[in-house]
């Protein structure tokens, strides 16, 4: 057994060396992954730099060629030079939306673009204004038109030497950065291929270390394994033995239940019979008050009654279950909203169904299933607003929790609804038998609802779970295998292996 345990921490010697060195390797593939972003980003900086460059050279040349034609308009005054500038006063316009769509990389920069347009915007209007008032009087000499233009222009060209030439600075100062980045890649570059032939001589060396230690391991597990199976088929054995008086302590239980069940009802419908005989032989006697003292017996017994029956209920959902067969998830949603057919219609609810697969299960409890969690969201409604139920799956992984097959046989099933939903503290509670979160004056009901689903869908192997995301209604997840009969309770497995020994 020592030789054996030694064998096993060189194994995890060696197998923690080799962690180590592919984390090396994946650690240098990073930094390399880093340097290309770094030059990419450069690279899309040193792009927007050119653009903005060129934006802004050609606003500044549309603007030259509108100077221009406006100048020939005004000084010759004929409506012929007014198409020269129509044509240059549209592109002008075209460059002037173009320029306020760049994105400097500096805010700055950014910022004396945003009141280049903005001056830009204004010498465009004061083009159009000038034509106009020239074209309809002669009341502003041509020349001071001119030189109220000019002067105008004295800034814009001012503030287009400025945006360039810091823009030129930005590209000077990105090209430089590109260069120490290409060379910063080029030096990784060796480094990491130094590095990686080093490491891999290394994995080599441990992995021929490895495979001796395995080898004289595999010697010592199989005189281990020997007595392990030994061990295992006790176990086994005691496991049958416990199944079959699990088995037994299960139909004692059922036929407690059924006989508890019989003996409590029967006083109970006792009490409702002459309860009824009281109020329709003596019930002018009795006047208002002996009604409704009798309203309240009824009533009270009543609900014990359904609390008796939901009891026997929730205690046959693993005692009573039924062999798990292939179901059609999708039939037999239908089949559960045409029996709620009629509440539905009364609420004006919209249940919407995705597709749904089919799997191994209990039929007759997943149909109990899906009618509690839609029941419910039609009854914990938002008033004056009708229920909306919708119903998806997709196929998952099991958790680590429920199974050790790390298989993708799974699927996650969630019923959303837009009801009142629920604080998030009693997400655990509402599973819990005859807890409720309202008063009976408000929702009926004995509480057992959910406490009901979350044993079928422990009986079938998965997990139900709640959440009510800022209280804007209800959301129910449930994971399921899609063959129960690998993944479910060992309650269903020990009823298994008690129909195959018989």
């Amino acid at each position: 057994m020592d030789k054996l345990i030694k064998a096993l921490n060189t194994s995890s010697f060696v197998s923690l060396s080799a962690v180590i060195i592919v984390a090396a390797i994946i650690f240098n593939a990073v930094i390399g992954l880093k340097n290309i972003t770094n030059i990419a980003t450069i690279q899309k900086d040193l792009t927007k730099a050119s653009e903005v460059m060129l934006v802004i050279d050609s606003l500044h040349i549309d603007l030259l060629n509108a100077e221009s034609s406006h100048r020939g308009f005004l000084i010759s005054e004929k409506n012929k030079h007014l198409t020269p500038f129509t044509k240059a006063l549209e592109q002008f316009e075209l460059s002037l939306e173009r320029t306020k769509q760049v994105q400097s990389h500096s805010h700055l920069q950014q910022q004396r673009i945003a009141e280049f347009t903005r001056l830009a915007q204004i010498k465009l209007d004061s083009l159009k204004a000038s034509i106009e008032l020239a074209a309809q009087s002669n009341v502003i000499p041509t020349h001071r038109i001119l030189e109220d233009v000019e002067n105008s222009d004295i800034d814009l060209r001012n503030r287009y030497s400025i945006i360039i030439h810091e823009e030129t600075l930005i590209r000077l100062d990105l090209l430089k950065r590109l260069d120490i980045a290409r060379a910063n890649s080029k030096r990784n570059v060796v480094w990491f291929t130094a590095l990686s032939i080093l490491l891999c001589g290394a994995i080599l060396l441990l992995l021929i270390k490895h495979l001796k230690s395995t080898k004289a391991a595999k010697l010592n597990l199989e005189q281990y394994n020997a007595t392990l199976e030994q061990k295992v088929q006790a176990r086994t054995h005691a496991l049958e033995v416990y199944a079959e008086e699990l088995n037994r302590s299960n139909r004692e239980l059922e036929d407690f239940a059924f006989v508890a069940s019989h003996d409590l009802q029967e006083p109970l419908r006792k009490i409702r019979a002459f309860g009824d005989r009281l109020t329709t032989t003596y019930g002018e006697q009795l006047g208002d008050k002996g009604q409704d003292y009798l309203a309240r017996m009824n009533s009270a017994a009543m609900r014990m009654s359904t609390l008796i029956t939901d009891l026997l209920e929730l205690s046959r959902v693993t005692t009573r279950g039924k062999p798990f067969i292939e179901v059609d998830l999708n039939l037999l949603l239908s089949k559960v909203i045409e029996d709620l057919e009629v509440a539905i219609e009364d609420s004006h609810s919209k249940v919407t169904v995705h597709p749904l697969p089919q799997i191994t299960a209990d039929a007759s409890q997943l149909t109990q299933l899906f009618s509690n969690l839609i029941s419910n969201a039609i009854k914990f409604r938002r008033a004056n607003e009708p229920p909306v139920i919708d119903i998806k799956c997709e196929v998952t992984t099991a958790p680590e929790h429920l199974t050790n097959q790390g298989d993708e046989s799974w699927i996650k099933i969630t019923v959303t609804d837009n009801g009142i939903g629920f604080d998030s503290e009693y997400q655990e509670k509402i599973f819990t038998p005859f807890q409720r979160l309202h008063s009976r004056k408000d929702y009926a009901g004995t509480g057992i609802g959910l406490a009901v689903c979350r044993r079928i869908i422990e009986r079938h192997g998965g997990e139900i779970s709640a959440s009510s995301p800022a209280q804007t209604g209800a959301v129910f997840t449930m994971l399921l295998p899609i063959d129960a009969n690998i993944h479910s309770t060992k309650d269903n497995k020990h009823e298994l292996l008690k129909t195959t020994k018989h």
